[in-house]
């Protein structure tokens, strides 16, 4: 990788990181739906200011090229963020659920007094 790709790549990084934190201080995005994405920016980071860190732990994990192994790591971290993601909309369903039931409950119980009022 080249001084130039370093630089560029580092700098929308940190572009990024500065872009996804004003989003969080804004409440335009939650903490823990950004913290994947967080990791992922300083991962890149130092994996650009260290190019020769890129080729150590790719060899270390068995992938004979760096871009491979760039790949297998976002393939990795996408299938984390992915799953997050799922959860936080199972976990946003259930209580949408739980919240039209109680607003039924609710309007049945105001229906019930209304009735009781008029006889």
């Amino acid at each position: 990788m080249t001084l130039k790709i370093q630089i560029i790549v580092i700098a929308v990084a940190v572009l990024a990181i500065v872009f996804t934190t004003v989003l969080i201080k804004k409440d335009r995005l939650g903490l823990k739906i950004a913290m994947p994405w967080l990791v992922v920016f300083v991962l890149i980071i130092i994996f650009a200011a260290i190019p020769a860190l890129m080729d150590w732990f790719s060899n270390l994990i068995g992938i004979y090229d760096p871009v491979n192994m760039v790949l297998f790591i976002a393939g990795i971290f996408l299938m984390i963020i992915i799953y997050s993601l799922t959860m936080s909309v199972f976990s946003t369903k259930k209580k949408i659920r739980d919240l039209i039931q109680k607003v039924a409950y609710l309007e049945s119980q105001i229906k019930k007094e209304k009735e009781n009022e008029v006889k």
